[in-house]
């Protein structure tokens, strides 16, 4: 391929990072990244930090060799685009990980410069798959036979009594017995998952595969390839590859956030239930599968279908059996028997039955909405486990830091703190509600709108961060807000990670 210097004579690093690009970046499905002309990394956009396992490690400023690690190759291609000064493209490689994984890859990688002289290279990367190191021939989650060290939950990982439970598990026990596609929607942290590799392991096809694939922050053509596999010729290096289908078959395949797999994609996917048939990208030929799908939803069906998100058509096909899993703060009388579970089953724990907690503990969890669900209290419970010391009993002193402070957040119902004095009427007409109305204002007191505005903010965006983890694309998307917008409002409202 002819390579003209001319042409990209002035496309540097400044013109690809203006706020109207990072904000296409940020959004984008591809991996996106930017380095320097010494390699040290100026820019990674979030589906890259996501699926290398960089969410929470600041990667800006580090060298791109400390990130990636070439496997089979010399050195990673951005360093050989760096070197040669020439675009690399379509570049079909592996890299290893810091999840120790090997990252398939086709790549695009492009030399930047400033007046002609060399200024770093810009990177666009779709990913094909990631394999376990080790053995080169055996995936975790995408092995053809089960894989017999791995521990699935069961349905006696369930642990609660309440009547709202006990019905779904009742539910899913009756599911479990035959071959319909089941559908299991509710907040996140309540168990969805656990529910889905409960009812593989009491159905028939228990010795099977139990293959999961999340939907989420996948690009259209790289999940259709993830499911459908791939024939060699598809596209420049694609192997021969089959789909997570064809893995499964037999057993069960769990698709995760079904919500947010694109509605193209979700017809595809409609033929295949339909047909029991599926071809891969590329080939003419179509393989029968026999597969159960279960599929998880971050919110009721109905509404994702009203939203356009979901086809009603492919609602009715999965949704034969349908699981609403209750959150955490309708059935808090599963709170203690919860806890106890969690003390034990923790690691961090030589003698669980000699562990306790003390009452004004288990009030403040009563008292407690819990807005992440089981998981969240199960990362409550490990945080106090871990700041125990030699105690014997959880405390309030022992309660990690941010639950006390949102303990304390909650039990004001959402009522704004403003820096300055506001009459006590004020907050009482604002009991059960979450904005300042002024109805009950006094002449001689100051409110100010924009602290109004600005803590109503605050927590909206503290509370859409929540629901999705911190995942901010995804609050973005709820938010109908660009990645780059909500990013800047965080950073405007001061919002940290301790959401």
């Amino acid at each position: 391929m002819y390579f003209s210097r001319e042409k990209f004579h002035n496309v540097s690093r400044r013109s690809m990072l203006t706020p109207e690009m990072t904000a296409i970046w940020d959004d984008l499905g591809l991996g996106v990244a930017v380095v320097d002309a010494e390699g040290y990394c100026e820019y990674m956009n979030p589906i890259q930090r996501k699926v290398d396992g960089f969410s929470r490690i600041h990667v800006e400023g580090q060298h791109i060799t400390k990130l990636y690690v070439p496997h089979e190759l010399d050195c990673i291609p951005t360093i050989e685009c760096l070197r040669e000064s020439r675009p690399i493209l379509k570049k079909s490689y592996l890299y290893k990980t810091t999840n120790n994984y090997l990252a398939g890859t086709v790549s695009d990688f492009f030399p930047l410069y400033d007046q002609g002289r060399k200024d770093g290279v810009l990177t666009f990367t779709l990913w094909t798959g990631a394999v376990p190191l080790g053995d080169p021939n055996k995936r975790s989650r995408r092995s053809k036979t089960r894989d017999k060290s791995y521990s699935y939950y069961t349905f006696d990982s369930l642990v609660g009594q309440d009547d709202s439970l006990r019905e779904v598990l009742a539910e899913a026990r009756t599911a479990a017995m035959s071959s319909s596609h089941v559908m299991i929607w509710g907040e996140s942290g309540t168990g969805k998952e656990v529910f889905a590799q409960a009812i593989h392991m009491e159905s028939e096809r228990r010795e099977k595969p139990f293959i999961a694939e999340n939907c989420a922050a996948i690009p259209e053509n790289l999940l259709e390839a993830i499911l459908f596999g791939t024939s060699k010729g598809a596209y420049t290096d694609a192997p021969e590859k089959p789909g997570l289908f064809e893995e499964a078959n037999g057993g069960t395949l769990l698709l995760d956030e079904l919500n947010s797999m694109p509605l193209g994609l979700q017809a595809k996917l409609l033929r295949v239930l339909q047909e029991k048939r599926v071809r891969r990208l590329g080939s003419q030929k179509e393989i029968p599968v026999d597969v159960r799908v279960i599929s998880i939803l971050n919110e009721a069906p109905l509404n994702a279908v009203s939203e356009g998100i979901l086809r009603s058509d492919l609602f009715y096909r999965l949704a034969v059996v349908g699981l609403a899993v209750p959150p955490l703060r309708e059935r808090k009388m599963d709170l203690t028997v919860l806890m106890r579970s969690f003390i034990s089953r923790s690691e961090q724990v030589k003698s669980p039955g000699l562990i306790g907690v003390e009452p004004d503990v288990v009030q403040m969890f009563f008292d407690y909405d819990w807005p992440g669900n089981v998981r969240e209290l199960l990362h409550v419970i490990e945080g106090s486990l871990a700041l125990l010391g030699e105690r014997t009993s959880i405390s309030v002193e022992n309660l990690p830091r941010h639950f006390r402070e949102a303990h304390e957040k909650s039990l004001m119902t959402g009522i704004p703190q403003f820096e300055m004095d506001v009459p006590q009427q004020a907050h009482e007409s604002m009991l059960g509600k979450n904005f300042f109305d002024y109805n009950s204002i006094k002449r001689n007191s100051v409110v100010p709108l924009k602290s109004c505005v600005q803590q109503y903010e605050t927590e909206c965006i503290r509370n859409v961060l929540r629901v999705t983890g911190g995942n901010v694309a995804k609050a973005a998307r709820i938010m109908q807000i660009t990645g780059a917008g909500l990013r800047y409002k965080i950073q405007q409202l001061g919002i940290g990670d301790d959401f």
